[in-house]
């Protein structure tokens, strides 16, 4: 999360690891290629911050709560427009509601989405992985992502896996491998013996990584294993040339709008940016159109920006043979001139 807009949830800075954390790139020794500190922001302790979902979670929900209620256990399955220029929403529990303008935030798979703009759907980004998070009840996180996060390079077996410290006793693993289509997700909750074969098929997959990787993955809570497909979508502007200002204005943010892979490294980080900028033009702009348009330009080229850092990310990662040597050169390159 960039340092300007980390100050939203300073509350949830306890849980966050705001130590100098470098990005590295590692090869499958754990040798590393490239190695990035952020800078440091005048007036800011540090240049980043990771915090922990559940942290930030309960940072905005108590922020909602303080000034209005959440319908818990109860989703958007989907809307429409009404011809007195009010939107409908259908709830999964039966129930409607009905208002004036309606900002979708239902995430990459987006009912709202599906109903009012089929066929914008997800894009399969050609990578599958297999992930779950290590838990050392009795010891540390072992080096070197017990402080550090980022990608080991496959060894030319077109394989990438990324590392990332959770907390003290914590870190996340996720493997991926190429693949010509999506691949069946599993997701928790799962059998102690579909948790098992996904970890014994992540070390047979990943056997070209060396120590620690298959001490994280032995050490794996088995209520954390997922496989899932890396996907994603190009975003759109909310004022294009179906937008009418007799209608209900439905404005989609975040991943409803703009999905994007792990691989971007983004995603949380572009949802909370398009919440501060759209509710920031509302504010300032003379009407709501005006307000729209100007908050399209913030958030269509950042979004698009990110979609494709995240397939270069793909390309990088999982690259074998002459472009492995290729990139492994170009990041040692850069180590040399710009991080000695």
């Amino acid at each position: 999360m960039p340092a300007s807009r980390a100050s939203a949830t300073a509350t949830a800075t306890a849980t966050a690891t705001a130590t100098a954390a470098a990005v590295v790139v590692w090869d499958t020794a754990w040798n590393e290629l490239l190695k990035i500190r952020p800078r440091v922001p005048v007036g800011l302790p540090v240049g980043v911050m990771r915090i922990a979902r559940r942290a930030l979670r309960g940072v905005l929900v108590e922020a909602v709560e303080a000034r209005d209620a959440i319908r818990w256990g109860v989703a958007c399955t989907g809307a429409e427009r009404l011809v007195d220029g009010r939107a409908r929403v259908r709830l999964s529990d039966g129930g409607v509601t009905e208002c004036d303008i309606l900002i979708a935030t239902d995430g990459a798979s987006s009912k709202i989405r599906a109903g009012l703009r089929p066929g914008d759907g997800l894009r399969f980004a050609g990578a599958v992985c297999l992930s779950g998070t290590a838990r050392f009840a009795g010891g540390v996180v072992p080096e070197p992502m017990d402080r550090d996060w980022g990608i080991v390079l496959g060894g030319g077996g077109g394989k990438c896996l990324f590392v990332s410290p959770v907390d003290e006793r914590s870190a996340l693993w996720s493997l991926s491998y190429l693949a010509s289509g999506p691949r069946e997700c599993k997701k928790p909750p799962l059998s102690e013996e579909e948790s098992q074969e996904i970890c014994q098929e992540a070390l047979e997959v990943g056997k070209v990584f060396n120590e620690p990787f298959q001490t994280l993955v032995r050490g794996t809570d088995p209520s954390t294993v997922m496989v899932f497909n890396a996907m994603d979508k190009q975003p759109f502007a909310n004022v294009d040339r179906e937008y009418r200002d007799d209608q209900a204005p439905v404005v989609f943010i975040g991943d409803s709008n703009h999905a994007v892979s792990p691989f971007a490294g983004n995603g949380a980080n572009l949802a909370m940016m398009d919440g501060w900028d759209l509710a920031e033009q509302m504010c300032k702009s003379s009407s709501l159109r005006a307000a729209l348009v100007s908050y399209d330009r913030l958030s269509v080229p950042r979004a698009r920006s990110t979609v494709k850092m995240s397939h270069m990310s793909i390309t990088v990662g999982h690259s074998q043979g002459w472009r492995l040597f290729f990139y492994v050169l170009l990041l040692r390159l850069v180590r040399f001139i710009f991080f000695r």
